[in-house]
């Protein structure tokens, strides 16, 4: 039995200091992250925008590929990675707010990291309206040229990458064939380079490392459904579905670790805009903080980022907005 209650002085209280309309009718934010310059969001009109982080006023619009940005990720803050449908892995540099490299495939790309020493790119493909096994591509970064392809490990869409922070050849990836697979690819044999599996019985759509080593992985679904295993597979706890924590939660956003504190945090939402932030411990949660205010999100949040290191949030929403938090400190 998962025990649920509140910690509200866990965490400083977070306050919206900015938020702008995109003025879409159709469109919405489908990701947003930042760098020391800029809020950066990705949007279902195939755009990509910088805007000050300070003011939040647009400083450029990128816009380079063809069909919908799937994944956006900054880099060493100098570089932005944005991957598309079109099969194209670009990056960005943000000095400029120039393309500098491209990456292309014969498949939509759905999913993709850099590694710890910015050697590999790594990309994962996904066919929506088709079954079968999705490819992860492995790219030397320095040539653009490609390394090696897995085409067995799933068998449909890749929907998360993350590469280990310290071990350049580590990785996982998920995919909504409801596995989490965690990867030593050193010599990209792909039968020898699969060091676990975990199955999560539903498509996974988020997972990633965390810990002071990051020596756990969380994997979050399409059900709701939540859960942490060691990097070997084995269970830690499982969390069953995120919205029997508290009637306000609707659906889980994704999870956030904080380095300095050693604190991981669940993030859900629900149809009204509220963000709600949780902190996590085995077979215990604690509900911090509703993110909710005049001028904030009124539709559901999907793009979530937290900087812990300033105490700083952007959210982004289906409501076409996107919102800055700061913590009062």
């Amino acid at each position: 039995m998962i025990k649920v209650d509140s910690n509200p002085d866990l965490l400083p209280p977070f306050q919206p200091v900015r938020a702008i309309d995109f003025g879409f009718e159709d469109d919405y934010v489908l990701e947003v992250t930042t760098n020391s310059q800029y809020a950066i969001a990705s949007a279902s009109d195939k755009c990509i925008r910088l805007y000050d982080l300070s003011s939040l006023q647009l400083a450029t619009t990128l816009k380079l590929q063809e069909k919908a940005i799937r994944k956006i990720k900054t880099y060493n803050d100098q570089y932005l990675f944005s991957a598309s449908e079109d099969g194209s892995l670009v990056r960005w540099d943000l000095r400029t707010a120039q393309a500098v490299q491209t990456f292309r495939y014969n498949r939509p790309i759905t999913a993709f990291d850099i590694n710890c020493n910015e050697s590999m790119a790594v990309l994962g493909t996904g066919d929506f309206d088709s079954t079968g096994c999705q490819d992860l591509v492995f790219y030397d970064t320095r040539q653009t040229q490609l390394l090696s392809r897995f085409e067995e490990s799933h068998s449909d869409d890749v929907t998360e990458i993350q590469c280990h922070p310290t071990l350049p050849s580590h990785l996982i990836t998920s995919s909504a064939d409801g596995l989490v697979n965690y990867y030593d690819v050193a010599d990209f044999d792909e039968q020898e380079a699969l060091i676990s599996v975990v199955n999560a019985e539903s498509a996974v759509q988020k997972a990633g490392f965390f810990g002071p080593e990051c020596e756990y992985v969380y994997s979050l679904t399409g059900n709701e459904t939540f859960m942490l295993h060691t990097l070997e597979g084995d269970l830690i706890c499982d969390y069953g579905d995120v919205r029997q924590m508290d009637a306000s939660i609707g659906y889980a956003i994704d999870c956030s670790y904080d380095v300095a504190t050693q604190r991981f945090y669940l993030i859900t939402g629900n149809a009204e805009g509220d963000v709600q932030l949780l902190h996590v411990n085995v077979g215990h949660v604690q509900h911090c903080q509703t993110l909710k205010a005049p001028g904030g999100h009124t539709d559901i949040v999907r793009a979530f980022h937290w900087n812990h290191q300033t105490q700083s949030i952007l959210t982004g929403g289906e409501d076409g907005r996107m919102c800055a938090w700061q913590a009062n400190l």
